[in-house]
């Protein structure tokens, strides 16, 4: 088809191996070989190529991959080709970063109008100039601030430890550019100014992806002396997977850090053992997760469904008063009591505590009754329905609400758990008795239901 189109064959067009010209998504789901675009963002190829020297030139990254063809034909399970899809297609994409590259004639994305104004600003708080650091600080705040926007909080696991991952390495390349201490947060207005316009949701999130870039970046900087001094005492020409494991787990440090760190050395890293470790944790964390999701219901008794149609009471009032970046991460709740897990970065003043146990007792009060519905999952969210764990549901979800006689909604959530016809079947009063931290960024309250004498 190129060759049709008038490219020529010999300097133009070249047949890879198939392992270099394939797309899959990882081990599981459609994949097949594909037809990749490159364009020559040096200006100095334009007599084209042989193939040897197109190699040399994209391992140089003076031709740059802008768009790719996929024709989708086999299926992948576990890593291995189980055979042909019943419905083949070709899956077409080019990058609009890349692009935007070649169009403003630009030999890399970090040099576009997307990332230089970002990186002079890196640049105004530097005390030297290094390209790499740079581009990786600028890289990473700018994903950082749109995963805080979408409600992702620094954590050891999921994506929490990804958005965790990317500002503790903007911390050590910023240390390296002589960036001052406590300044990235600082970066956040000019990002959000950037992109307002295509995402309003960055410029309502300002203060928030400021405050837990901020919080980050000093809970960090509380560890990183005490870790680096760990890391000189391990490494002498091997660090151990259990050692990297404990810079991790104990010291915050992400293992793409460590192995950055050991490689500055030349240290080799037991990758392997770490990995090992890392799955240990992996299966405990995601244990949790599945608790989490499930609602952490001990049982479905009369009292546990009462406490756990309350406990979405209090995640609404939680959300009323504090603000809608407030989202369940995790609960638990028997018979006797609710203990609820929600993302927010300082503690709940007693004040805020009393005005949400008022807003789960009028609720009580107003014998509200709690209808299920049955909806779009993508219509439901739309719809503003609060959720936890989106991921995780089917396309069609069980959306319950509980709305006043008189109109007043006071919760409307995602949950397939059991909860009480009506609240006034809810028996006594909603008293929070405890209020602490959980995580990092993350809050926990507990309640009970006091009976009346």
């Amino acid at each position: 088809i190129f060759e049709k189109a008038g490219l020529d064959p010999a300097t133009r067009i070249f047949f890879m191996s198939a392992e270099s010209n394939w797309w899959s998504p990882g081990d599981h789901g459609p994949c097949g070989p594909d037809s990749e675009m490159f364009y020559d963002v040096s200006g100095a190829l334009t007599e084209g190529l042989t193939k040897e020297a197109f190699i040399a030139a994209d391992d140089r990254q003076e031709v740059v991959e802008i768009w790719n063809d996929v024709f989708m034909e086999y299926e992948k399970k576990d890593g291995v080709i189980i055979g042909k899809l019943a419905h083949k297609n070709v899956d077409t994409g080019s990058g609009l970063e890349r692009i935007a590259c070649v169009v403003q004639g630009k030999r890399s994305v970090f040099d576009t109008d997307l990332f230089m104004p970002l990186i002079g600003e890196i640049a105004k708080l530097a005390t030297k100039r290094e390209a790499r650091s740079e581009r990786i600080v600028a890289d990473h705040m700018r994903a950082a601030s749109f995963l805080i926007a979408d409600g992702v909080t620094p954590a050891n696991t999921d994506q929490g430890y990804i958005l965790r991952r990317l500002l503790r390495r903007a911390v050590r390349h910023a240390d390296q550019l002589g960036v001052p201490h406590h300044s990235l947060a600082a970066l956040v207005p000019g990002i959000v100014e950037q992109y307002r316009d295509a995402y309003p949701n960055l410029a309502d999130k300002l203060k928030h992806i400021t405050d837990e870039v901020a919080h980050e970046e000093a809970k960090f900087r509380s560890t990183l002396e005490k870790g680096m001094k760990e890391f000189e005492k391990m490494s002498g020409t091997t660090l151990s997977g259990h050692d990297a494991f404990t810079l991790f787990s104990t010291y915050g440090f992400p293992f793409e850090l460590t192995l950055e760190l050991a490689g500055e050395k030349g240290i080799m890293v037991d990758t392997d053992a770490f990995n090992t470790e890392m799955k240990r944790h992996q299966e405990l964390s995601r244990a949790g997760a599945e608790q989490k999701f499930k609602g952490g219901l001990a049982n479905a008794s009369a009292a546990t469904t009462m406490l756990h149609t309350a406990t979405h009471l209090a995640l609404a009032a939680l959300r009323t008063y504090l603000g809608p970046e407030v989202h369940q991460a995790g609960s638990n709740i028997t018979e006797e009591r609710m203990r609820f897990d929600f993302t927010y970065p300082a503690k709940v003043e007693r004040e805020t505590l009393d005005k949400v146990e008022q807003y789960v007792n009028d609720a009580i009060a107003a014998k509200c009754p709690v209808i299920t519905s049955i909806m779009d999952k993508d219509a439901a969210r739309a719809a503003g329905v609060e959720g936890s764990f989106w991921e995780k549901y089917p396309d069609q979800v069980t959306v319950y609400a509980i709305t006043s006689p008189t109109g007043k909604i006071y919760s409307q959530e995602l949950c397939g758990g059991p909860h009480v016809a009506n609240t006034g079947d809810i028996i006594g009063t909603f008293k929070i008795i405890k209020e602490e931290a959980s995580s990092a960024g993350v809050r926990r309250i507990k309640a009970v239901l006091e009976q009346n004498p």
